[in-house]
């Protein structure tokens, strides 16, 4: 039982797990244990499940086959905390100062981790024979794309058998106003390469001579949006789902005010798709960005050269009911289309992951098959975290991507109660990422309710 959650995630927060380099290979092992060693203390049998990469915890805590049983989903990968020089204070040292423990992975996603287990020790501890099963999957591999997972589901669905699965690896507005999150958003991500010359070129003696690969793919690119801001691709919004009354009802609930997010963002003004407000575009909408783009000399001063190839690394944020294996062909035949003659383009094998979505009992939609158990979740879901934080959760779409949501649903039929522990000033993926003391006093507390009413019925 974890006795100091402050203390227990400074020593798990220690382990440099970033599983991206395999460099910290050392790292990914001292997590592994750690988290497979909170589970053992608490009376799960832990099997450690090897894949082509990083193993995959399982564990589980048995009982009368006709108690329910929640499936708890984390991992225990991180970012890499590279640039190293931003940091206030070293990324693997863990620091406390502000209400806020700062060190890569404490709110993506170790924080919330140790808010489910330090409750469960709780709740176990007041009652050893709560009915309740449960069963955990800890990852190693959620931050490189989770390559090993639908492979390992595939192979394992019958040990995952569950009534839900529960994750915390989304996010809330603010410390004071939790959302539980409703939908996620697909992911289809490629690079594209576009070829000139065999080898750089001088640029006075070749120039004029041949197309630039610069700027044959700064055409390119440019011609995926147009002036309004939405995607310049025949097809891509034709599957899209309306947005729910509901679901505009809840926006409006959100603390946050435009003013206040582009204060936050530091941008001067904000560049949506026509047809969606900021806000929505965030949750509601589908996307294309580019995530890098490369060519030519790079270092201090110049060299002027033609380079001979020049790169793209492009993502699409996918939003119910598009898929992503027809996003992705119809993005890379636009791309082969519009390439000019005289280069040639090769797009990579696409990453993938449909996006996902559930309708709270009650609301307008419900599936009309949402399972009786499901339901009551939401009901203990809010009680407890409206007892804990003082107000009603929030229940919103997220931006977005969590790829084995939708692949638990697929592949083993499980939905997922979603409830977002870390916010926006959390700067997960960034330089000072920290998780708030206040959201994981409050969410202990909210969990030993949540556990002990679902084991109740």
């Amino acid at each position: 039982m974890i006795h100091d959650p402050i203390e227990a995630l400074t020593n798990y927060v220690r382990c440099p797990s970033v599983s991206a380099d395999s460099s910290y290979a050392d790292g990914l092992n001292a997590a592994r244990e750690f988290a497979a060693r909170q589970l053992q203390d608490l009376g799960f049998e832990v099997d450690i499940i090897k894949t082509p990469k990083h193993p995959i915890i399982f564990a589980e805590r048995g009982g009368d086959p006709s108690w329910p049983c929640v499936l708890i989903y984390g991992h225990y990968d991180v970012q890499p905390a590279d640039p190293f020089e931003l940091w206030d204070s070293p990324a693997f040292e863990p620091r406390v100062r502000d209400s806020r423990i700062f060190g890569r992975g404490s709110a993506d996603n170790k924080g919330p981790q140790i808010v489910h287990m330090t409750a469960l020790g709780r709740v176990l501890t007041k009652y050893p024979e709560l009915p309740l099963r449960i069963k955990y999957l800890i990852e190693g591999e959620e931050e490189i794309g989770s390559p090993s997972f639908k492979g390992f589901l595939n192979e394992h669905k019958d040990r995952l058998a569950a009534d839900m699965v529960l994750v915390s690896d989304t996010g809330s507005p603010s410390p004071e106003q939790i959302v539980v999150t409703t939908g996620l958003r697909g992911l289809a991500g490629f690079e594209v390469k576009v070829r000139g010359p065999k080898s750089d070129l001088h640029s006075g003696v070749h120039g004029g001579a041949v197309m630039n690969p610069l700027q044959a793919l700064m055409q390119i690119c440019s011609s995926l949006h147009g002036p309004d801001g939405r995607v310049n691709v025949p097809g891509f919004y034709d599957d899209v789902l309306p947005v729910f009354q509901w679901e505009q009802d809840e926006l409006a609930r959100m603390p946050t005010t435009l003013e206040e997010y582009k204060d936050f963002l530091g941008v001067p003004e904000f560049h949506s798709a026509d047809g969606y407000t900021p806000f929505e575009a965030l949750r509601f909408g589908p996307t294309l960005e580019f995530n890098g783009v490369g060519g030519g000399y790079q270092g201090e001063g110049k060299k002027t050269v033609i380079p001979s190839e020049a790169f793209a690394k492009i993502s699409c944020r996918l939003v119910p009911n598009q898929k992503g294996r027809d996003i992705a062909e119809l993005v890379m035949k636009a791309i082969r289309d519009r390439c000019p003659p005289s280069v040639t383009v090769e797009v990579s094998d696409p990453e993938m992951g449909d996006p996902y979505l559930v309708v709270p009992p009650g609301h307008e939609n419900t599936p009309a098959d949402q399972s009786p158990f499901f339901a009551r979740a939401f009901t203990h879901a809010e009680k407890a975290i409206k007892g804990s934080f003082g107000t009603k959760p929030i229940y919103l779409r997220e931006g977005g991507s969590i790829p084995i949501i939708s692949d638990l649903k697929e592949v083993v039929g499980l939905d997922s109660l979603l409830i977002g522990l870390f916010t926006p000033e959390d700067n997960l993926h960034a330089p000072n990422e920290s998780f708030h003391l206040g959201i994981l006093e409050k969410a202990i507390s909210a969990f030993e309710e949540f556990f002990v009413d679902l084991a109740s019925g």
